[in-house]
């Protein structure tokens, strides 16, 4: 196929990927499906479909026992009889954009075998998903980068159960000690909680884990996954190590957060845009895409955030 149909193909394709820019619901489904598939932390959190950009969500449970003692023939009295807590989350979806360039060569590569729509819907998915996952993880309104700034994420939202590591290199005890900062009742499956944390934090427990002698620590030197107490310990990219104190003792540390991977909820409006651009000169196709998003956590008291752990 020469040069030149294959750009005409690939514009052709591009045009089917927008109507007007704006995605239909099926290709916004299928776009949102992919990026949580992306191994970020979105392929462990819950992830909504908002239909507008603001939008509330009820949450309903028993925060206390619901069984009384039974007696034959008689009804529950009233203070008995259980009543569940309702209460709202809302999400208010902030604008973001991403840009991904094509070059020709690349379209020439993948045309042939007719799978170039999914090759450009993969590539923005994947580069959307690992700046969808720094927005989340490290949001801060108070943010000087524009794009932090937008929301707060989980960093800053999990501010009920602190644990201060002071600097202290990781061990046993700092784990324990994030453990028993939630409350008992959210912690009943401790299997399904994670300890989310920067790469280097997760090869260092490793690295601890791998001194035992015990088929634990050859299996954590191979690449399985360490756990402590229970949980699940995973590293996340974008969660990075920061500075703290001065001078000669200055030290770079990072944070542990412990929560259910259900309990960070991502919403993501079904309003997804893609624009197209083409660069002659520089032989490439320029993508763009908008989307509008929001995080939060269902119940912020089911965290623990251990803070500044030695890397």
């Amino acid at each position: 196929m020469r040069n030149q149909e294959v750009i005409n193909k690939a514009e052709m394709t591009l045009a089917s990927l927008k109507s007007g820019g704006l995605m239909n619901p099926t290709q916004a489904s299928t776009f949102i499906r992919m990026v949580q598939d992306t191994p970020t932390i979105l392929n462990d959190a819950r992830v909504i479909q908002m239909d507008h950009d603001s939008q509330k969500f009820e949450k309903i449970g028993f925060g206390q026992r619901i069984l009384r003692a039974g007696e034959e023939g008689k009804a529950l009295s009233t203070e008995d009889k259980a009543v569940p807590s309702t209460s709202t989350i809302s999400l208010n979806a902030k604008e973001v954009i991403a840009e991904v360039n094509i070059t020709y060569d690349t379209l020439e590569n993948n045309i042939e075998k007719d799978g170039l729509q999914n090759t450009i819907m993969q590539m923005l998915a994947e580069r959307a998903a690992v700046d969808i996952e720094e927005l989340i993880v490290n949001g801060d309104t108070k943010s000087g980068d524009p794009f932090l700034a937008q929301i707060n994420g989980i960093r800053k939202q999990a501010t009920s159960h602190i644990v201060d590591a002071a600097g202290e290199e990781l061990t046993r005890q700092i784990f324990k000690r994030g453990y028993k900062a939630v409350p008992p009742k959210y912690l009943r499956v401790p299997q399904e909680f994670r300890f989310y944390t920067s790469p280097g934090i997760e090869v260092e427990w490793k690295d601890k884990v791998a001194d035992r002698q015990t088929n634990l620590g050859d299996a954590a030197v191979q690449g399985g996954r360490s756990s402590a107490f229970g949980v699940p310990i995973k590293g996340i990219a974008n969660m990075q190590p920061y500075s703290t104190g001065e001078g000669e003792k200055a030290i770079d540390v990072s944070d542990v957060i412990l929560t259910h991977p259900k309990n960070i909820v991502l919403g993501f409006s079904r309003n997804i845009r893609i624009e197209v651009d083409k660069d002659i000169r520089r032989r490439k196709f320029i993508i763009v895409l908008t989307a509008k998003l929001d995080s939060i956590f269902e119940e912020e008291d089911a965290v623990a955030k251990i803070i500044k752990v030695k890397e």
